[in-house]
C-alpha cells in the first residue's frame, strides 16, 4: 500500500503475507539495485516492513520472524539511526564488524557500504537525508566537514538518557499524520534532527569539538559529582560551553536543565540505595547522603518521578528477600542464569520476567546499574570465571 503528496510525505507496508518480494523494498525507496544487491530474505522468513513520513526525514519499522535476511548496502542518501527490540543484526564495514544487540541505538553514516545478515529482528529506525541534516548542522553553527558525513556512536553516558526514543515517543504521532504536512512537518523534522546531530559525535572536524563530546561530557561530570551538588557554571566549564550552551543543548537534547538533570540523577541514586538498602538504614538517612535535607519535598519529588512514596519503596525492598533485588528482577536474573548458551533476546527476558521491555531495561539500571543485555554479559562472564576457579582449585 503507497499513499503520496506532492511534498513528498509517503506511506508504505510491505509484507511476504501481501505478496511482496523482499526486494521491493529496496527498489521501491532507492529505485533500483545499485543501492542493494545479494539482499535475500530465506523462504520462511516473515516480515513486514513500514515507511512513513517525507523526503526529509521518514520512520521506519522491520518486524521479521522466523528465517534470516541479508545482504549489501551501498552509500545512499540517508542516514540511518536504529534500535533493535529483539532478535540480533550483524553489520561489516570495510574498516570494522558490528554485532547490534536490543540496546542503545546505533547509526550508520549515508556514505558508508555495509554488508548485513539478521536473524528474527524487530527494528525500529529514522531515516535522515545528508542533506537535511547538513542544512540543520549549519543553522546550528556547527562545523561540518567538506566531505562524507560520518558519525560516531553514542556514548553509553548519553545513550543512557534515550533522547532520540523519548523524543519519537512523544512526536511520532503527529509525524505518522498525514495531514501534519509542510512547515509543521519540517519543524517536527528539525527537532529528531537536531537530537541526532547533538548526541551523535560527527567525525573529521579538525580541532572542533563536536557537541555530543561535550554533552557526554557534562552528562558525565554530573553523574561523577552529583553528591556534592556542582552548579550549572562547574558544569559548563567541565565540558567546555558556555552557561546559555549548556542550557541550550540540555533544552533541546533531553528535555530538561542542567539543574533539574542534576536533581532527576540525585532521585535515581536515592532510589537505587532504597532498592538496596538493608535493615538498618532509613530514607532520612539516605536522603541526607544525596542532598535531600527536606523530607516533604523529597515526597513529593520523588512520588512525582518515580509514582510512589520513597518509604514504599523501601518496604517493597526489604520484603524482596536476600540480596534486595524485586522479585522481577531475580526472576530474570534466574531466567539468564539458567540459559548460559543461549543467544537471549531482551523481549525474552522480559518475557520470563513478566514486564515489558522498557520496564525491565528500567529495573535494570535501577537495581544493577547496567541494562539487561550488558548484564547476560556480566552474568556469563562471572559463571565463566567461577567454573575456571573451581578447575584450577582441583588440579
Amino acid at each position: 500500500m503507497t499513499e503520496t503528496a506532492t511534498n513528498g510525505f509517503r506511506r508504505l507496508r510491505f509484507a511476504d503475507a501481501d505478496g511482496s518480494d523482499y526486494s521491493d523494498i529496496f527498489e521501491a525507496e532507492y529505485h533500483g539495485s545499485a543501492f542493494a544487491s545479494e539482499t535475500f530474505a530465506t523462504e520462511d522468513t516473515r516480515y513486514e516492513y513500514t515507511v512513513v513520513g517525507d523526503d526529509d526525514l521518514t520512520l521506519r519499522t522491520m518486524r521479521a520472524e522466523g528465517g534470516r535476511r541479508g545482504g549489501v548496502i551501498g552509500p545512499r542518501d540517508d542516514h540511518v539511526v536504529f534500535w533493535l527490540t529483539k532478535g540480533q543484526l550483524e553489520m561489516h564495514f570495510a574498516d570494522r564488524s558490528r554485532v547490534v544487540e536490543p540496546g542503545s541505538p546505533y547509526i550508520a553514516s549515508a556514505s558508508e557500504a555495509y554488508r548485513f545478515e539478521s536473524t528474527g529482528t524487530v527494528y525500529n529506525g529514522v531515516h535522515i537525508a545528508d542533506r537535511f541534516l547538513r542544512e540543520v548542522g549549519r543553522d546550528l553553527g556547527f562545523a561540518l566537514p567538506d566531505g562524507p558525513l560520518l558519525f560516531d556512536q553514542q556514548d553509553e553516558a548519553v545513550a543512557r538518557q534515550e533522547p532520540l526514543r523519548h523524543l519519537v515517543r512523544d512526536i511520532g504521532p503527529m509525524l505518522v499524520d498525514d495531514r501534519v504536512l509542510g512547515p509543521m512537518r519540517t519543524a517536527l523534522n528539525r527537532r529528531l534532527a537536531v537530537v541526532v546531530l547533538d548526541t551523535f559525535p560527527i567525525r573529521n572536524r579538525g580541532s572542533d569539538v563536536p557537541v555530543a563530546n561535550r554533552l557526554r561530557d557534562a552528562v558525565r561530570f554530573i553523574e561523577e559529582r552529583a553528591v556534592d551538588r556542582p552548579s550549572v557554571p562547574d558544569i559548563a566549564a567541565a565540558c567546555g560551553l558556555s552557561q546559555r550552551g549548556l542550557q541550550d543543548v540540555f533544552a533541546r537534547t533531553l528535555g530538561s536543565t542542567p539543574h533539574r538533570f542534576l536533581r532527576d540523577h540525585r532521585l535515581d541514586r536515592v532510589r537505587r540505595e532504597l532498592l538496596r538498602a538493608d535493615g538498618h538504614e532509613s530514607v532520612t538517612e539516605i536522603a541526607r547522603r544525596w542532598g535531600f535535607t527536606n523530607h516533604g519535598r523529597l515526597a513529593v519529588m520523588y512520588r512525582d518521578r518515580f509514582g510512589e512514596d520513597p518509604a514504599a519503596t523501601l518496604r517493597a525492598s526489604r520484603a524482596a528477600g536476600p540480596g534486595r533485588a524485586s522479585w522481577r528482577l531475580r526472576r530474570a536474573v534466574a531466567f539468564i542464569e539458567s540459559h548460559p548458551d543461549e543467544r537471549l533476546t531482551l523481549q525474552a527476558i522480559s518475557d520470563a520476567a513478566g514486564v515489558r521491555p522498557r520496564r525491565l531495561q528500567q529495573l535494570f539500571l535501577e537495581e544493577r546499574g547496567e541494562s539487561p543485555m550488558t548484564a547476560v554479559r556480566s552474568i556469563r562472564d562471572a559463571a565463566e570465571r567461577n567454573q575456571a576457579d573451581g578447575n584450577g582449585a582441583g588440579n
